[in-house]
């Protein structure tokens, strides 16, 4: 039984823990709080430095300006698109690759591996891929941003470490029935790595969504670009006051605070990855190989 002190310490760490927790919560969700409520206040207590944490007034004019706008429905459209199909081919990818080099049979194996390690430490750098993307005639095409980080090294080495945990005797079992290596990765591991695979699939989602620098690069048609680089550009707009298509004039013509536009663009380009978290969370716990194997 606990004695009197242990329980009245036991309490006191739970609320110092909730406390932390709170306060850990509001310094997280202040930043997202002002981008919103800056977003839609009245540009006049913008200018004044009256918006903290909660919107005062209401005006939606930023909104309007960045939807009326063809290009950042466009920018949405390539954006997903190219999440989808990165993101696809980042879990396929590394999957095939990982999984031979978990079969401790397989001959290749340490040389293949030593390989990937050595790409962790060296590469060719921004001007070769430059030149390699060029030659392959990939500019302004999504392949010039998906297919250079279609694999990783340490994606692979994580891959591989859990497949190996898991045990080998489900691979000869697999055997025995008359399965190949293809069947077993794809009816047996990967259905036994939903939480790697789920944690890998957000990790490339958001990188994909928050991609710019090599898009910029790559693809010099605006009709291509990305919803990132489209708000980088508008940003820059906004701090250079050029008239970028009407932009400044619609500034004028709306009494409209250059604030709204940039954090309702903020706001509109996050929320689609803010939806993603609560969706794939509850695989982040691992934990699917309990009883998978029995005696």
């Amino acid at each position: 039984m606990k004695t009197y002190n242990e329980g009245v310490w036991s309490k006191t760490f739970d609320i110092v823990n909730y406390l932390f927790m709170i306060v850990l919560c509001v310094i997280m969700l202040y930043p997202l709080l002002n981008t919103f409520s800056v977003s839609i206040s009245t540009p006049d207590l913008i200018a004044q430095g009256k918006i903290s944490w909660y919107p005062q007034g209401f005006d939606i004019h930023g909104y309007k300006y960045i939807f009326q706008s063809n290009d950042i429905l466009t920018a949405y459209k390539n954006t997903i698109v190219y999440l989808v199909i990165g993101t696809f081919l980042q879990l396929l990818l590394t999957s095939l690759f990982a999984y031979p080099l978990a079969v401790n049979e397989f001959i290749l194996r340490k040389p293949l591996a030593i390989f990937v390690i050595i790409t962790m430490v060296f590469n060719g750098g921004l001007i070769p891929t430059f030149l390699l993307m060029r030659d392959l005639q990939l500019f302004n095409t999504m392949w010039a941003i998906v297919l250079p980080v279609a694999m990783s090294a340490f994606n692979i080495i994580i891959f591989r470490t859990f497949f190996q945990d898991i045990p080998k005797e489900l691979r000869e079992s697999a055997y025995l029935d008359g399965a190949n290596d293809i069947g077993i990765l794809f009816r047996i591991y990967l259905p036994l790595s939903k939480p790697l695979m789920a944690t890998f699939a957000l990790f490339g989602a958001v990188m994909f969504w928050n991609m710019w620098f090599e898009p910029m690069i790559f693809f010099n048609d605006e009709k291509y670009q990305p919803i990132q680089l489209i708000l980088r550009r508008m940003t820059i707009e906004l701090n250079d006051y050029t008239d970028v298509g009407g932009l400044q004039r619609y500034i004028d013509t709306f009494n409209v605070n250059p604030k709204n536009i940039k954090m309702a663009a903020v706001i509109v380009t996050i929320l689609p990855i803010l939806f993603i978290y609560p969706l794939l969370q509850k695989h982040f716990v691992s934990g699917m190989m309990i009883g998978s194997v029995k005696g």
